[in-house]
């Protein structure tokens, strides 16, 4: 009764359109999610982030759940994770890519799951890593690992959503680096990240984690930008 009186006082908002949503819906009205813009290319090897990452990152494998417009739905989907607190969202999505890829076979395949981290200072900002329960939702779908500690973050730089690629690579740099990567030699590792737009940031996290022996690498997006 608690329950249902503290939803009659603060109703739970979709996190797309902000309109009230049912006791049954999760995150997302049911309206919105039939109109969200699912990415369509997951697996047949023509995901947009093998022509944006050609001759720079090694990738195996690619996966987004959404395509991404600016004033879009995603953006209010991705403005509610990341600042309003909405920490729960972020299992709910990689619990819906995660069985996606779960039925295309990546859990033969993937050992370790790693999100693109954030700086200390955004972290106590923000509190918690909008990626981290992505990621841990697709590890527990996949059974495979999920380590935060081994990819870090050496500085804080403001967004960089719209900004060119030549822009974004000269202020990214070397923001990555990795740790212990003797944890992950030999393993196919699945970098996490919310979006893909020029593909600088995911290019350095790949950068820092090639320097450990023998690993292959797939990448998940909550979405890419259209």
């Amino acid at each position: 009764m608690f329950k249902d009186f503290k939803n009659l006082l603060f109703p739970k908002l979709c996190a797309c359109c902000d309109q009230v949503i049912l006791k049954e819906e999760a995150f997302i009205c049911t309206f919105c999610r039939h109109e969200l813009p699912l990415y369509s290319n997951f697996f047949d090897g023509h995901h947009d982030l093998h022509k944006i990452l050609y001759g720079r990152v090694q990738l195996e494998q690619a996966a987004s759940l959404f395509y991404f417009e600016k004033k879009g739905p995603i953006q209010a989907l991705i403005h509610d994770l990341k600042y309003r607190g909405n920490k729960e969202l972020s299992f709910y999505l990689g619990s819906w890519l995660g069985e996606i890829l779960f039925e295309a076979g990546w859990q033969t395949s993937i050992d370790v799951v790693i999100p693109v981290p954030l700086h200390r200072q955004r972290m106590r900002e923000r509190g918690y890593n909008q990626v981290e329960g992505f990621g841990k939702a697709i590890a527990e779908k996949l059974s495979a690992t999920y380590t935060d500690t081994l990819l870090k973050r050496s500085s804080n730089s403001k967004t960089q959503v719209f900004k060119s690629r030549l822009a974004r690579t000269e202020v990214i740099g070397n923001n990555f680096y990795a740790e212990h990567l003797e944890e992950v030699s030999g393993q196919h590792i699945l970098l996490v990240d919310d979006l893909v737009t020029t593909g600088a940031t995911l290019e350095a996290c790949y950068l820092a984690l090639n320097e450990a022996e023998g690993i292959k690498l797939n990448i998940a997006t909550m979405a890419i930008t259209k």
